[in-house]
């Protein structure tokens, strides 16, 4: 059966997992087996189908995209998703040859190497468009950050958790605040999209405290994420977490009490932050306690809703959910929100509505060095490649005009000559149309101070 959200940001998303490692961490809530990685559980959807392919990495990408062709869904833009322990840390062989292997099962033929499987890819009928690696901050580096400009990564999602050095301590998570406040300076700096996973309910907090840390996130410069994923803690099945519950060292906070966090960490969400999941896709027979709602986003929805409160996150806006939710579309027009955080001035181009439907953004940083677009996205039901559909906001020239006034924006207000776009690598055709060439792992573009404005055909509306 089709399954119509699963496509419908405009990407369609294949995840992959990495074969069990020993983890760097010794983290009392994750759970831990010889045959799944890290923090996940043998029974989690994506470790079955691993499994099943015996954690090889072609086999995978193979396998979804004959699932995902059989329920119907478009497969020439597809996000890369690599999960599985802390995958910068493995051999780094090992790490070459699995993203080498997904490359190549995207384009159906072997290539000599990762660099010519890449190139193949930029017109191959499977486009990777965009590549997500999880990974801990003190795993973050620069080697780290080198290694995954060569696999052609344009978003990593940071286990950050908390911003409580004595709460990391508590749980043996390894790693500080400090380590954090690194990562996501570099990241940032390098072009990457930014999410992190923030576990509201750890031990050594309380609901008070998780909210205020949670408003530190935004309001701190040095933090300020593109993207979160909310994990209530659970007591998982194979934890150290479980013992700690059965000697009553720990007890997670009540439905109620965590359904009233959310709420209230959703209402402060600022527009240029999506919040990608809530909650954990742990079979519940692996839950011993804790929340077992694997709906719990709609239940806090409707709780909000019920409470006169509103999620303005991106995911909440998308152009794609609110045309199927029923929602009336109006005419697009751009938008700007600037903020600052560490290391440089940030710039989140959109076009809206007067409801502030979202048809698409771009996220453009300056510091003194450069100007750099980390992100370009038009949401709503993906369109092929070559196509264009009614109703939809893909290859209407949204995505154009987006980048055109980054341009204008980079060479006139902050007279930078070049334009840097980390790109992935089934996109960058894309981007020689626009007049970029690839330099190292980014597409480059030389301004013109002179930079034309968005055309006239960006401001028309999809019809609804």
């Amino acid at each position: 059966m089709r399954k119509a959200s699963r496509t419908i940001s405009g990407v369609t998303p294949v995840a992959v997992m990495a074969k069990p490692f020993p983890c760097p961490g010794k983290c009392v809530y994750c759970p831990s087996s010889p045959e799944a990685p890290k923090s996940y559980t043998l029974e989690s959807p994506a470790v079955l189908r691993a499994r099943n392919c015996g954690f090889d990495a072609g086999k995978q990408v193979q396998a979804r995209l004959k699932t995902l062709a059989e329920m119907g869904h478009a497969l020439d833009k597809i996000e890369l998703i690599v999960m599985g322990g802390t995958f910068l840390s493995y051999p780094q062989d090992y790490q070459y040859q699995f993203i080498k292997d997904c490359y190549d099962a995207l384009n159906d033929t072997q290539s000599s190497s990762l660099q010519d499987a890449k190139q193949l890819n930029e017109n191959a009928e499977h486009r990777c468009v965009g590549l997500c690696i999880e990974t801990r901050p003190d795993y973050c580096g620069e080697e780290e950050i080198k290694r995954m400009l060569d696999f052609g990564t344009t978003r990593v999602e940071l286990g950050v958790q908390t911003l409580d050095d004595q709460v990391h301590h508590l749980t043996k998570r390894g790693h500080g605040v400090a380590e954090v406040i690194s990562a996501t300076r570099l990241l940032r700096d390098c072009g990457f999209k930014v999410y992190y996973h923030w576990m509201p309910g750890l031990p050594g907090s309380t609901p008070g405290h998780d909210l205020e840390l949670s408003q530190q996130l935004f309001e701190d410069e040095r933090f300020r994420p593109d993207g979160l994923k909310l994990y209530p803690t659970l007591v998982v099945r194979g934890s150290e977490l479980e013992n700690w519950y059965q000697d009553n060292r720990y007890r997670p906070y009540g439905n109620e009490e965590m359904i009233d966090l959310l709420m209230a960490i959703q209402a402060l969400i600022p527009r240029y932050v999506r919040i990608a999941r809530l909650m954990r896709d742990i079979p519940g027979k692996f839950i011993i306690a804790g929340s077992r709602d694997l709906a719990l986003r709609s239940t806090v929805g409707k709780r909000m809703g019920q409470a006169g409160l509103r999620c303005s996150c991106i995911r909440c806006r998308e152009y794609g959910h609110r045309l199927r939710d029923g929602w009336p579309i109006g005419e697009p027009q751009l938008t700007r929100l600037d903020y600052e955080t560490w290391g440089g001035s940030e710039v989140f181009l959109s076009y809206e509505d007067e409801n502030e439907t979202l048809f698409g953004l771009l996220r453009l940083r300056m510091n003194r060095e450069s100007a750099m677009v980390r992100e370009l996205h038009v949401f709503g039901p993906q369109v092929r490649l070559g196509a264009r559909l009614e109703p939809a906001a893909q290859h209407r020239g949204l995505g154009e005009g987006l980048l055109r006034e980054a341009e204008r924006i980079a060479g006139e207000e902050f007279k930078t000559h070049r334009l840097w776009v980390l790109s992935g690598v089934g996109a960058r055709e894309y981007y020689r149309s626009l007049g970029y060439s690839l330099e190292g792992g980014y597409m480059v573009k030389e301004l013109d101070q002179a930079a034309s404005k968005p055309s006239e055909d960006c401001l028309t509306a999809p019809s609804a």
